[in-house]
C-alpha cells in the first residue's frame, strides 16, 4: 500500500516561492518609488503654483511685488547686522493665512526681541514646503557665542526662494541685482521687460537639519533672517556642486554634500537645489510652474534669472 503524501511544500518549492517572490519586490519596488516621488513632485508643484497666484493677488492689490527683504524696525542697512524679514509674511493674507499675519504684523517692525512670540514664527505653512525634502519644516537655529538673542533663533524656514538674478549679491548695496526680488524691492509688472514666461520669479531649495550646537544656517529663513536668505540665483544651474556662501551660514552642520555652504560676510549668494531627480521645479512669473533640469545650458538659466537682460531664451 503506497504511502500517503502529506500535504504542504517540500523545502525546494519553498524555497522557490521565496525567490520569485524577492524577484518581484525588486521590480517593483523602484516602480513604487518613483510613483511616490512623482507624487512629491506633483505635490511640490501645486505648492509652487499657489505661491505664484498669491503673488499675483498681492500685486493686484498693492500694485507692486512684495520685497525680496525688508529692514526690521530701523535697520536700513544690508551691512549691519541681520534683523530682517523676507516676503513670505507680507504674502500671508494671500495665502489664506491672515489671522496669523495679524499677529505677527507688530513684530514684523521691530528690531526688538523683548516678547518674542515664537510659537508665532515657528509657524509651519505647508504651500511653503516641498515634501521631497526630509528636512523640510525646520524652525530654528542655535547659535554660537556673541550671535544675537535666543529669541532671535526661532523662525520656520520653507523651500521656496525668490529670484534676486543672475549674480551674486554683495552685503553693502540695496539694488544690486538684476531680477526681480532683492533687499526693499518694489517691481511690478512694468519691470519684467523680458516677458512674464521667460522671468523666473521662484525656485525651491534644499534645508539642512537645525538646532546643532554652534552651527546656524539660515537659508530658507522668513523671519529674523538676513537680508539674503530668502534669494536666491541662476549664477549656476540647479543642483550645482558650486558652495553657497552665507554671512548666516557657519558651520552647516555637517556641510552635507546637497547644500554646501561657507561662511562668506562679503558676497551672498543660494543656489536652487532639490530632491527631485534630474533637476528642480521652478515658478515664472506668469505663475506657471515648470521643471528646471539640471542639464540646463547655464546661459540660457541665467537669462531666466534676469527682469531686463534683454536674453534670448529657450523653453525650459
Amino acid at each position: 500500500m503506497p504511502k500517503l503524501r502529506k500535504p504542504g511544500f517540500t523545502l525546494v518549492e519553498l524555497l522557490v516561492v521565496i525567490a520569485i517572490i524577492g524577484v518581484l519586490i525588486a521590480l517593483l519596488l523602484p516602480a513604487v518609488q518613483q510613483a511616490r516621488e512623482a507624487a512629491r513632485r506633483m505635490t511640490c508643484s501645486n505648492h509652487q503654483k499657489q505661491l505664484g497666484l498669491s503673488m499675483h493677488n498681492y500685486h493686484d492689490t498693492h500694485k507692486v511685488f512684495p520685497p525680496g527683504s525688508f529692514a526690521a524696525g530701523l535697520n536700513q542697512s544690508m551691512s549691519t547686522p541681520p534683523h530682517s524679514m523676507s516676503w513670505m509674511p507680507t504674502l500671508l493674507p494671500f495665502m489664506e493665512q491672515g489671522n496669523l499675519y495679524d499677529q505677527l504684523y507688530p513684530y514684523m517692525l521691530t528690531r526688538n526681541s523683548s516678547g518674542f512670540p515664537s510659537n508665532l514664527f515657528n509657524t509651519k505653512i505647508e504651500t511653503l514646503m516641498c515634501p521631497s525634502d526630509p528636512n523640510r519644516g525646520q524652525t530654528g537655529e542655535i547659535h554660537g557665542t556673541g550671535d544675537p538673542p535666543p529669541d532671535y533663533n526661532d523662525g520656520f524656514h520653507g523651500n521656496y526662494l525668490l529670484c534676486n538674478g543672475r549674480e551674486e549679491i554683495t552685503t553693502t548695496t540695496d539694488n544690486d541685482a538684476t531680477g526681480m526680488f532683492y533687499y526693499q524691492s518694489r517691481t511690478d509688472f512694468s519691470s519684467v521687460r523680458d516677458g512674464t514666461a521667460n522671468t523666473v520669479m521662484a525656485a525651491e531649495i534644499l534645508l539642512v537639519k537645525s538646532n546643532v550646537a554652534n552651527k546656524r544656517d539660515w537659508r530658507g529663513r522668513y523671519y529674523r533672517s538676513d537680508h539674503l536668505s530668502s534669494i536666491f540665483s541662476t549664477q549656476y544651474a540647479p543642483n550645482t556642486t558650486v558652495t553657497d556662501r552665507m554671512r548666516t551660514c557657519q558651520g552647516s552642520p555637517d556641510n552635507p554634500t546637497y547644500a554646501p555652504c561657507v561662511w562668506d560676510t562679503n558676497t551672498q549668494v543660494i543656489y536652487s537645489r532639490s530632491n527631485h531627480p534630474g533637476g528642480a521645479m521652478a515658478t515664472l512669473m506668469d505663475a506657471s510652474v515648470q521643471f528646471v533640469p539640471e542639464t540646463i545650458n547655464v546661459d540660457i538659466w541665467r537669462g531666466y534669472g534676469t527682469r531686463e537682460g534683454g536674453e534670448v531664451v529657450t523653453g525650459l
